[in-house]
């Protein structure tokens, strides 16, 4: 996002410098970095806390590239916690494999466990007066 220089903030919103400093920087509800031993504050903080009502000149916003180099710079370390997430999900998804193939192996055996234990004898008739 753009920075912008404590006064060129102050005049977007409208307000003084004196007042931005005591109401918002002094109480922490707007952040201020340094950047090359210049206060200036991200165009998306006076967004966060003025609302739509500030004034945007694009022509005295600071670009952030230097930013932006930082943040590809960090993209090789999100780079590496995904690629880490996407091998424990790829684990995870074995075990669970695993898991359910174990779980139909040992249904099957208590299936064959059952019918051993069942009894299939064909029971005869009695006879009847042991003639029949």
């Amino acid at each position: 996002m753009s920075k912008v220089s404590i006064s060129q903030a102050a005049k977007m919103a409208g307000i003084g410098r004196s007042t931005l400093y005591n109401r918002y920087i002094n109480t922490g509800k707007i952040t201020v970095e340094s950047i090359e031993d210049k206060k200036m504050i991200d165009v998306s903080e006076l967004i966060r806390v003025f609302g739509s009502n500030i004034k945007l000149d694009s022509s005295k916003c600071i670009d952030n590239t230097v930013q932006d180099t930082i943040g590809q710079g960090g993209n090789t370390a999100s780079d590496k916690i995904i690629s880490m997430l996407e091998q424990q999900l790829k684990e995870s998804k074995e075990l669970l494999k695993e898991a359910k193939e174990r779980e139909e192996w040992l249904r099957s055996q208590l299936d064959k466990t059952t019918l051993l234990l069942e009894d299939k004898t064909i029971k005869k008739r009695k006879k009847f007066l042991g003639i029949f």
